[in-house]
C-alpha cells in the first residue's frame, strides 16, 4: 500500500474549505433578508419603509467587508 501525498490536505487546504463554506453560508442569508425586502421594490408596492434601498445596498456590500467571511457587521433595516 502507498500513500498519495497529493491528496492530502494542509492546514491552508482545510481553512480555504471553511472560509468558503461561511462565505457561503452569509451569501445565503444576505440573500435570504434581500428577497424579504424584495417586494417593496414592486412598481405598485405600497410605500416601502425609509432607507430600505440603503438597506439592500449595505447587503450587497457584506462580502467587501474587511472581516468577510467570519466577522460581519449586518446592515440594519430599523423598523419592527
Amino acid at each position: 500500500m502507498s500513500i498519495d501525498w497529493d491528496t492530502l490536505k494542509t492546514a491552508e487546504d482545510l481553512q480555504a474549505e471553511r472560509d468558503e463554506s461561511e462565505a457561503l453560508n452569509v451569501r445565503n442569508k444576505r440573500d435570504e433578508l434581500i428577497r424579504a425586502t424584495d417586494y417593496f421594490m414592486l412598481p405598485d408596492a405600497p410605500d416601502a419603509p425609509a432607507g430600505i434601498a440603503e438597506y439592500r445596498q449595505a447587503l450587497r456590500d457584506i462580502t467587501e467587508q474587511a472581516g468577510f467571511p467570519h466577522d460581519i457587521e449586518w446592515p440594519s433595516l430599523g423598523v419592527d
